[in-house]
């Protein structure tokens, strides 16, 4: 599913657009940072749910336990996501880069998200850091859910988990003190994600059991597409609170339909735009490109580089520099750490 790579890489670019964009500049018209964070979460929902699936499927034909399967998906992942993460976080901690040493147990154990909420502020070009343990703590439990409830409920379940997410949501801002900065931290909290986990995680079940006529309907794809682009951002922009966080769901919801398309495949001009070589590279790196981000503004003034002339110049300065940071961990370090994967297949 290349096309998907390239998703990737537009969910990329929404977050750096959110971070290296000043507030107020005429070109941040959107949400881009919450945008592209939740096209990335279901997007994980999705692949990762489908890996457990199939695994599933495997170990049923193998006549295997799935704790084999459950066993191999952890190594895989950790194969995938800790070596570049610690290593990163081990030079930050070396350089004591903003102070990382008070707070660094909390990046170590993938639970910053939690501590962001707990003292409602950010800590600097660290901050970026709790999607990551979002994603962490969701792959936490999301295999035992998926290898260990009966077949008959797994559907009912990803319903409840989307469902829960909502709720979750609206009940915290209930309780809050219903101020922009309480909903969201709020919102950073895992099962304040799960609405968007569990989407992507629908779609995967809907394409494994052949019911997804819907969604590979253009006709329907088109509709729903504006559908979730103007309702969504007339609630968005009456500044709403409560409302606004509804729009958050809407986003899962466009995702939802933007990542089947792409999983089917685009064809035509979108397919030249989606399966275009460098946006497909991008999505390849898109880990790191996420991961180091942030660090981007602090190395380029640690090498006291001239200052770029307006924010257009900025932003292309910074991404070439980006891309050269995360081709290199990705050839050196992730690439070969990522082809380990193939002595620990699931069959």
């Amino acid at each position: 599913m290349p096309q998907l790579d390239s998703l990737r890489a537009l969910a990329v670019l929404f977050v750096l657009f959110e971070h290296w964009i000043p507030d107020g500049s005429s070109y941040k018209v959107l949400p881009f940072g919450m945008i592209g964070v939740t096209v990335f979460f279901v997007l994980s929902g999705f692949l990762i749910t489908d890996i457990l699936l199939n695994s599933r499927k495997i170990a049923a034909v193998n006549n295997k336990s799935v704790l084999h399967s459950l066993k191999q998906f952890y190594i895989r992942r950790t194969l995938r996501i800790f070596p570049v993460y610690y290593f990163t976080l081990l030079i930050l901690i070396v350089l004591n880069f903003q102070n990382i040493r008070e707070i660094y147990v909390w990046f170590l154990t993938y639970t910053s998200n939690i501590y962001f909420f707990s003292v409602q502020k950010w800590a600097g070009s660290l901050s970026h850091l709790w999607t990551l343990a979002v994603e962490e703590q969701f792959y936490i439990f999301w295999p035992f859910l998926i290898f260990f409830i009966p077949e008959r409920y797994l559907l009912k379940s990803v319903y409840g988990i989307i469902s829960f997410g909502v709720l979750f949501r609206a009940i915290m801002f209930l309780l809050s003190d219903k101020s922009e900065i309480a909903v969201n931290f709020t919102s950073i909290l895992t099962p304040s994600c799960l609405d968007a986990f569990g989407l992507g995680a629908l779609l995967s079940f809907l394409r494994s059991t052949d019911i997804n006529y819907q969604f590979k309907s253009r006709k329907s794809f088109y509709f729903f597409t504006i559908c979730f682009i103007l309702i969504p951002t007339m609630i968005f922009m009456n500044e709403n609170i409560f409302t606004a966080s509804l729009f958050k769901f809407a986003v899962s919801a466009m995702s939802l339909l933007l990542i089947s398309r792409m999983s089917t495949g685009f064809s035509g001009m979108l397919k030249s735009v989606f399966e275009n070589r460098i946006l497909v590279y991008l999505g390849k790196i898109s880990y790191g490109l996420y991961l180091f981000h942030n660090f981007i503004p602090s190395l380029y003034a640690y090498f006291n580089f001239p200052e770029p002339q307006n924010t257009i110049q900025k932003f292309l300065i910074y991404s070439v520099m980006l891309t050269v940071v995360a081709s290199l961990s990705w050839f050196v370090l992730e690439k070969p750490v990522n082809n380990l994967k193939r002595k620990f297949a699931y069959n």
